[in-house]
């Protein structure tokens, strides 16, 4: 294959945006923020979790009150009911005051267990509650971070993606005026080795870093320029450029 020597040279610039871009976008998956991000948002879940965990608590702990508060009421209300009676003089027969006064005793028992059962639910809600606060306050703080990441990394991301375009558009013109046939091949050589072309200096292919021997060299020497050579190590197109 032969190509003007001045489009060959084109090679080189356009193998340089290239690698350029690919630096680009490596540089653009590997953005800082991208991690820290990923850590955040493992904590963000494990603190939703963890409110899930005591917004369960609280309800639990929200049903054993409303139902001890109920035993309580009628708890109470019995031995009103009890109480009055004795005071009324309403019971009269020995017996039937014994199992009253025995009813009120357990009652006043029964009272004492529920409303120590009251305490405690009372105080796993207000414990509750405070941990759930604690973990709400924990989880708006990752998020800021989160929403100050993500603008930074969209805004770095616009930056690197306006480069690129214009990488792109540069690297377009420069094609343009390579023969079709030269950047084909420049173009299935760079899917195999990241760049199709690269300079031969001093006796060195500087894709590969092949030192060529000098039977190679005066073969290269003795061609045309406008002769396409390529590097017999990694298949590049070597541009004899100065």
């Amino acid at each position: 294959m032969q190509a003007d020597p001045a489009a060959q040279v084109l090679l080189l610039q356009i193998s340089d945006i290239d690698n350029q871009v690919r630096q680009l976008n490596t540089r653009k998956r590997g953005l800082p923020e991208h991690e820290q991000l990923a850590g955040l948002n493992q904590q963000r879940q494990l603190l939703s979790e963890q409110q899930v965990i005591a917004r369960s608590r609280i309800s639990d702990a929200e049903a054993v009150l409303e139902r001890v508060e109920t035993d309580l009421t009628a708890t109470k209300a019995r031995l009103t009911r009890n109480t009055q009676r004795l005071d009324d003089g309403l019971l009269s027969d020995p017996r039937s005051i014994k199992a009253t006064q025995d009813e009120i005793a357990h009652l006043k028992e029964r009272i004492a267990a529920l409303e120590d059962q009251e305490l405690d639910a009372m105080q796993v809600i207000e414990d509750e509650k405070a941990a759930l606060d604690k973990l709400t306050a924990q989880r708006e703080s990752v998020e800021s971070q989160m929403r100050k990441l993500l603008v930074s990394r969209d805004a770095t991301g616009r930056e690197i993606d306006q480069t690129l375009q214009t990488l792109a558009t540069k690297r377009a013109e420069m094609a343009a005026k390579v023969p079709t046939e030269l950047i084909t091949l420049y173009t299935k050589i760079a899917g195999r080795q990241d760049a199709g072309a690269a300079q031969l200096k001093a006796g060195r292919c500087t894709g590969c870093g092949l030192a060529l021997d000098a039977s190679t060299m005066t073969r290269i020497a003795n061609t045309a320029p406008a002769e396409v050579v390529r590097c017999e190590e990694c298949g590049r197109i070597l541009v004899r450029a100065s």
